[in-house]
Parts: structure tokens; sequence; C-alpha cells
């Protein structure tokens, strides 16, 4: 399928130019790494922000993207009747933003008000974030970046800019690994009678933005939160950590394993029909397979799916019950041994 998208942008030097807003025919959005022949190395301040004032003299470009192909044309601005399909992307309207490896830099206020933005993809590259980038991204919970987990990236700088959920999946080339990071809670509160605030802080999601080194996640680190976690965090927050951890286990210890499976041993109960409610079929298979739940739990999982009517769901189930949960055989008599 081929998308057509307008880009406005300004340059930077002789070889880099600075996206300024983009229009496009869906709710999703993919940005070049060059235009023109130029490399597309920052979004501008306000970039995807809900309103924006531009200029007319700035230099505006008609691109077609490949879906299929991954690949760009620059297309005649005059050469179609393309310009009736095109909206502003940015506030309500954008959900998904891809942006090349070439970017290293988000302006001040790029998302601003982007109540819709759900998802950003990025590169390794991307070095500074703006102030207030993401500011009232309400539903932004998934950070996708094309590195391995343990190359350097700018996941430390997003992570620090929010504090609601945040799952963030290291898309490498060998392999891919995801890690959730929890909300957390700030506040100030005033020591009278000396004027002086102190800062207070909720969730085990702050300690969990602390656990990297030069920008590179310390995993080792990050489990050793769970057992507090597990005394302050919601079961569904706690679901989603060792969901992640197990499912991904690099740099993951027995220890650490054993902690995250008896504590989903535990809670089976809720677990299994939580996951049937978040329709996650995947990680119930996956439990399954590693012997980590038993069969009340898949019982619990179908009575969830049920009250869902869910169908789908309540087969799969089944399926697993028939295939890791086989009952033993009741011994069958004839009369004539009861003689």
């Amino acid at each position: 399928m081929q998308i057509y998208y307008q880009f406005y942008w300004e340059k930077k030097d002789g070889e880099n130019i600075k996206i300024l807003r983009v229009f496009g025919e869906s709710e999703e959005a993919v940005i070049p790494d060059t235009i023109e022949g130029y490399a597309v190395t920052e979004t501008g301040d306000y970039c995807f922000a809900a309103s924006a004032h531009l200029k007319t003299e700035y230099e505006h470009t008609v691109c077609i993207y490949d879906t299929e192909k991954k690949t760009w044309q620059k297309m005649p601005a005059d050469s179609a009747d393309w310009s009736m399909r095109l909206v502003e992307l940015g506030g309500e309207r954008l959900k998904k933003l891809t942006l090349p490896d070439t970017v290293h830099k988000i302006g001040n206020y790029a998302f601003y008000n982007c109540n819709a933005l759900e998802t950003l993809e990025i590169g390794k590259y991307l070095e500074e974030i703006g102030s207030d980038a993401f500011m009232n991204c309400k539903k932004f919970h998934f950070l996708m970046i094309r590195c391995d987990v343990f190359e350097g990236s700018g996941a430390k700088q997003i992570l620090s800019r929010i504090s609601a959920d945040m799952e963030v999946t290291f898309a490498g080339k060998s392999r891919q690994t995801a890690v959730f990071y929890p909300e957390y809670y700030e506040s100030y509160d005033e020591i009278a009678p000396a004027h002086i605030f102190g800062r207070s802080i909720e969730g085990e999601g702050f300690r969990a933005r602390q656990c990297f080194k030069e920008g590179i996640p310390d995993l080792s680190q990050y489990d050793l939160i769970f057992p507090k976690a597990c005394a302050e965090e919601k079961k569904s927050t706690l679901l989603h950590i060792l969901s992640l951890r197990l499912r991904y286990p690099v740099s993951l210890t027995e220890e650490a394993k054993e902690r995250y499976v008896k504590y989903l041993k535990e809670q089976e109960s809720y677990m299994i029909p939580k996951l049937v409610e978040q329709k996650n079929m995947e990680m119930i298979t996956f439990f399954c397979e590693n012997g980590w739940i038993t069969q009340g739990a898949v019982k619990a999982g179908l009575e969830q799916a049920s009250r869902m009517e869910w169908a789908e769901g309540t087969a799969e189930l089944l399926r697993l019950k028939s295939q890791y949960f086989t009952e033993p055989k009741k011994e069958r008599y004839t009369f004539d041994e009861l003689w």
C-alpha cells in the first residue's frame, strides 16, 4: 500500500534538516531519513503539537511511502489531487510515529497535547529530548527502540520525562527484549514554618527508571525491585513486570526467575483471568509450556472467557487444558471381576 505524506521542514546546515510539521492520510506516520537529499536529524519545537502556526516560506515536500517495500519516493506537488486526503498529524489524530535512525533530537513541546499518541518508534541515536516534549500525552505507553537492549539509546532520556506506565521494546537485529517501567507519583510537601518543600515519590517505577549504566539498562538491578514492588504495586503491574521478564529473560538470574515464578504461582487465580481479560493468549500459552500454572488457573481463565463470551479464547484454553493437563483415566471394572 502507498501512503501520501507532506512534510514542512527547514535547513539546519548544508546537509541536515529539521521536520516542522507532518500531514498524512492515516493515524500512523513514518518519517523518512532523507528529504530532498538532506538528512532528517530533528523534529522541531511543537512539531506534532495539537496546534501550530507555520509561515508559508518554509520548504514543503510531498512523498509517497510504500508500506510493503518500506521505500520513499518524492512526488511533485501538482502531479495528483492528493491534498484533500491529507490531515495534520498531531493532537487527537496521531496514534503511532516512527522516526528514522538519523533523528538525534526531539524539540521542545514536540508532542504537546498529543492525546491520541500511543506508540513511538525510534532509532538508537536519539540523544536529546526537549523540554516537556511529551506533556499531556496521556495514552503514550509503548516505546520501541531499534537496537539491542545492551546498546546505548535514548531510552533513559525518554523514561525520565514520563512518569506513566511505559513498556519499552528493544528490537535488535538478533533478538527482541521488552521491559515494563510502571507508573510513579511525585509530590512536594511544605515543611512549616521554614517553608521548605520535601519531595515525596510513590511507586517502584521511579527506582526502575534508575536501573541504567551509561545509558544501557541494568536488568539485574531492575529485578531487585520486585520484592518491594510486591508490597506496594497493584497485581496488574506485577503481572506486567514478571510476564516480560520471564518471556524475555535477558540477564535473568535463577534467583530472580524463582521469585517471579513463585509469585505467579501464588497469584495464578488472578493472573490468568487477567490475561484472558487482556486477550493475551500468547502469555498464557507460554506459562503452560513451562509448567508454571495449574489446571485450576486454566479453569479460572475459562470462566473469565465465558463471561466475556470470547469464543476464540475459550477454544484455545480448552486446547491448553487438554494438552497440558490430562486427567488420569478412571479404572473400569466388569461385573465378572466384582464376584
